[in-house]
């Protein structure tokens, strides 16, 4: 198989992988790698094109990815000063 017909069907793919919607999870993901810009140029046009059409769960999302981020560094913070002051 030459080389264009091979970036042709991974194409077809990527658009099959587009048409599909995002999951929930698939969602929290996206928001926590717009957290750290991390994220690839087809996850964010797919979440950008779903905060187009109903941005409720883009929105729950980035909040539950800040949360959870937050915490992560409240919690690791606090582990950190209990063991060095221990």
């Amino acid at each position: 198989m030459s080389e264009p017909e091979q970036k042709d069907e991974q194409h077809e793919d990527n658009e099959k992988d587009n048409d599909k919607p995002l999951g929930f999870f698939e969602i929290i993901i996206q928001g926590v790698a717009l957290i750290f810009a991390v994220q690839n140029h087809s996850g964010r046009k797919r979440l950008m094109d779903l905060a187009e059409t109903n941005p409720l769960p883009v929105v729950i999302a980035g909040l539950v990815s800040t949360v959870l981020f937050f915490s992560f560094c409240f919690l690791t913070s606090q582990l950190l000063i209990h063991l060095l002051t221990d």
